[in-house]
């Protein structure tokens, strides 16, 4: 229990800390606004596959397939976490085309239960495009 309880888990401990003292030194040495690019950088532009971003299209329409179950290797790769979730809520498989234009146009509208699942599922996922070979 000593091994496992400051092996494995001390050094997250430590990762931690580490990270935590490092943006307290920040954070007294900057302006509060420029703290705060400081923080934010390394995420801009890394994530553009959330509503409003440019590749949520494509991850609405992946999600539609998938929940047609035309995709096999999701299904294949993702199928034993898509069980651990469940089933898709009512309001997302009984109509899957008012649920496509929901979440392209306005995903609140699609309610809480229905917003926790998609929030915990990879159905909205897709691979990033492979960079362009040199």
């Amino acid at each position: 229990m000593t091994d496992f309880g400051w092996g494995f888990l001390g050094e997250i401990k430590k990762h931690v800390k580490r990270r935590v003292d490092t943006l307290m030194h920040f954070e007294g040495q900057l302006s509060h606004d420029d703290f705060l690019i400081f923080v934010a950088a390394p995420q801009l532009g890394t994530h553009d596959d959330y509503f409003g971003m440019p590749r949520w299209p494509v991850c609405v329409k992946a999600a539609m397939r998938r929940l047609r179950g035309e995709d096999e290797e999701f299904l294949r790769k993702r199928g034993d976490v898509m069980q651990r979730i469940g089933p898709a809520p009512d309001a997302v498989a009984s109509d899957l085309e008012t649920t496509e234009k929901a979440l392209l146009n306005a995903p609140w509208e699609l309610g809480a239960e229905v917003l926790d699942w998609f929030a915990w599922n990879p159905i909205l996922r897709v691979p990033r495009p492979a960079p362009p070979a040199c």
